[in-house]
């Protein structure tokens, strides 16, 4: 948080959002077994070699590489096409689009009521 809390920047709760999401994926683990290693694969194109383009690597790769809106993985010249953005200018788009069009779950009755007894405890 920016200056002990008094201001808040929108954008740097995005950022941050998604950096959280990136290191509980981590945390999460990869599971290691005969069909995630792929000893077959590692046989057939060697040690030192390229498996990027192997259909097992493209198969666990959605699922195990962590999803991403800020960051951006493309080469450079790709981002320099798209628009050269930074980090910081995209989580600013994606939190003023979230303020725009977000609509929250209404919370739930009983969940409601125990706060504003809360609430009125502590005026009390």
């Amino acid at each position: 948080m920016l200056e002990l809390g008094v201001t808040f920047s929108y954008g740097q709760l995005v950022l941050d959002n998604e950096i959280a999401s990136m290191v509980k994926r981590v945390v999460q683990g990869s599971p290691v077994d005969a069909g995630t290693v792929g000893i077959d694969v590692i046989h057939k194109i060697g040690s030192g070699n390229n498996f990027l383009k192997e259909k097992h690597t493209l198969g666990y790769m959605p699922k195990e590489q962590s999803k991403v809106k800020v960051f951006d993985r493309r080469t450079r010249g790709s981002w320099e096409k798209k628009g050269a953005t930074d980090a910081i200018t995209r989580a600013n788009a994606i939190a003023v689009e979230l303020l725009k069009t977000h609509q929250p779950a209404p919370l739930d009755p009983d969940i409601h009521a125990e706060m504003k007894k809360i609430v009125a405890d502590g005026e009390k």
